[in-house]
């Protein structure tokens, strides 16, 4: 069995046996007896222990919707956005700054089946995420410009 304890000097989540009797932070490398620490959780999966531990540092950290923003990115990318482009707006949403946010766009778009999107669906996604359309429009015509997609027949994109 393992739980999650909290560092009595800096605050910090990690994970210990439930036997143990002396444990390091990893953060400080203050060395503390974890028995006299309360146990937030316990778990006997591995796996399961690591994730509570981040979800715990994220939140002594008051950072839980990076945390889970940073998780969801992590996630495998074979997710399926075909013909649902809220999948692709709630990606997108969490990309940082515009140069990013149109990146992640195309990316994912071009990542469905048919590997194409409109111009169309490219301003949809955008606008949805706080885009003017006139910005949407002048960002794809830059990408194809720069050669970044590629208009494979009129109205139709890819990424190269």
């Amino acid at each position: 069995m393992h739980l999650v304890i909290v560092c009595p000097r800096c605050k910090g989540a990690t994970a210990v046996r439930e036997d143990q009797k002396s444990a390091t932070c990893p953060r400080c490398g203050r060395s503390y007896d974890p028995r006299r620490s309360r146990a937030y959780h316990r778990s006997e999966d591995p796996a399961e222990v690591a994730r509570l531990v981040g979800e715990m540092n994220a939140h002594l950290e008051r950072g839980f919707q990076r945390y889970e923003a940073d998780r969801r990115a992590a996630e495998p990318k074979g997710i399926d956005v075909d013909g649902d482009l809220e999948a692709v707006v709630s990606r997108v949403s969490l990309a940082k700054g515009r140069q990013r946010q149109m990146e992640q766009a195309v990316g994912l778009l071009s990542s469905r089946a048919e590997g194409s999107f409109s111009s169309r669906e490219l301003v949809d996604v955008l606008e949805a995420v706080g885009w003017p359309r006139h910005a949407a429009e002048d960002a794809l015509r830059r990408m194809v410009e720069e050669g970044v997609v590629v208009e494979k027949r009129p109205d139709t994109y890819g990424a190269v």
